[in-house]
């Protein structure tokens, strides 16, 4: 990485997010691969709180310690290269409170985000989830708001507050969540731009249950739940932003979050290219090393190139974020193209290695099953593109 244009306390960041990286995720990735539920995963949850891997996750004036977006993907990327699994444990738990952040809703700040962090700071931190994609109103249908998403997760009012009722699925980090943000229809036939509040549900609350743990092909350190709610009540000060409100609430996180999940794609398209060159230098095949080789070196290079294009794109939708001017076009962009380098990175990383490559043991087949989820999660690589031309034809228009 050049590391001219960061500042001080970037390249600081940088250097700490890369040796936690080295002593606390390398030694356990395979293993969470393996066995998800290891005791592994629990203990990793706790250092990651002592060394403050949470407390980046938010700004100083709410507990925090985040600088800006720009170090945020700084971190995500170096701990994406050792495991994005291990990442997504934090990471998801910063998607849980970004709704929050970002309603601009006071009360439910004070509310739902200190004491979080007041338990990042002992030997029971909690985490977060957001609950938003539905067995039958697919995650793309939601984020594109199209009007004939079926949705199915309900809420109605009761008692001064609210009932909840229906399913959600694939929720990251949902069966070890204390506080979960949820979104739900007010009418289940309106259109979801109307219809979607946003509400905090805690697993103690009746009525709430976890279903499966879907058994996912990569990414397996974090876990994907499904979340059941069965005449769930959560009182008015649960509501999160406005009523109704919730589409457009979403569509400003997606601005934010794409961000952070391009990095996370660049910090596998990084790592699959340096375990690709280390194994070129050192295999030697018709008297020297493989990347002495023409045909090596063209498959090389283009993975480099394609680190260094996704990195450019990542930093640049973080920098616009970090000055309050937050670009659904190029988070897009970012996301888009740093998880299709990282699909590509991965398959030619095993092909360098062949059989080895192939073999569970050195950790560059489970690269590209990590990849192939970030071009799923956060809007698929065409529902991302479509976005993109619908921002540049309203550009274009002066819309």
């Amino acid at each position: 990485m050049d590391m001219t244009d960061l500042t001080s306390e970037q390249r600081d960041a940088k250097e700490w997010a890369a040796e936690f990286a080295k002593r606390f995720i390398e030694p356990i990735a395979l293993e969470l691969d393996k066995n998800p539920a290891s005791p592994a995963r629990e203990t990793f949850i706790k250092e990651a709180a002592k060394a403050g891997a949470f407390h980046n996750l938010l700004p100083e004036p709410f507990g925090g310690t985040a600088k800006d977006l720009l170090t945020g993907v700084i971190i995500a990327e170096e701990m994406a290269a050792a495991c994005v699994g291990c990442y997504m444990l934090i990471g998801a738990t910063g998607l849980g409170l970004t709704p929050i952040l970002l309603s601009m809703d006071g009360a439910a700040m004070g509310r739902f985000v200190p004491h979080m962090v007041e338990s990042w700071e002992t030997d029971s931190p909690k985490l977060a989830a957001l609950a938003a994609t539905e067995p039958t109103g697919g995650g793309s249908d939601i984020i594109n708001g199209n009007p004939e998403t079926k949705l199915t997760t309900r809420v109605e009012p009761k008692d001064g507050g609210w009932l909840i009722n229906g399913q959600k699925i694939f929720i990251s980090n949902g069966s070890l969540a204390s506080q979960i943000t949820v979104f739900a229809a007010h009418d289940t036939k309106a259109s979801i731009r109307d219809t979607w509040s946003c509400f905090v549900v805690t697993p103690d609350m009746d009525g709430f249950s976890v279903g499966q743990t879907f058994d996912k092909m990569g990414q397996r350190a974090c876990p994907a739940d499904e979340l059941v709610f069965d005449d769930v009540w959560v009182p008015e000060e649960n509501r999160v932003g406005e009523q109704g409100g919730g589409w457009a609430l979403n569509r400003v996180i997606m601005s934010v979050t794409r961000t952070p999940v391009a990095a996370m794609a660049l910090g596998i398209a990084r790592s699959a290219y340096e375990k690709a060159l280390e194994y070129a230098e050192v295999r030697v095949q018709g008297g020297k090393p493989i990347v002495q080789h023409q045909a090596m070196q063209l498959i090389l290079a283009d993975m480099a190139i394609r680190v260094e294009a996704a990195r450019g794109l990542v930093h640049k939708a973080a920098r616009a974020a970090s000055v309050g001017a937050p670009s659904l076009k190029l988070s897009s962009m970012a996301k888009t193209f740093a998880s299709d380098a990282a699909v590509a990175n991965a398959l030619d990383a095993i092909q360098i290695l062949g059989g080895y490559g192939y073999m569970h043991e050195y950790g560059v087949e489970k690269l590209l099953r990590d990849a192939k989820l970030t071009q799923i999660y956060e809007g698929t690589g065409q529902i991302n593109r479509f976005e993109i031309m619908e921002s540049i034809e309203a550009e274009r228009s002066g819309r």
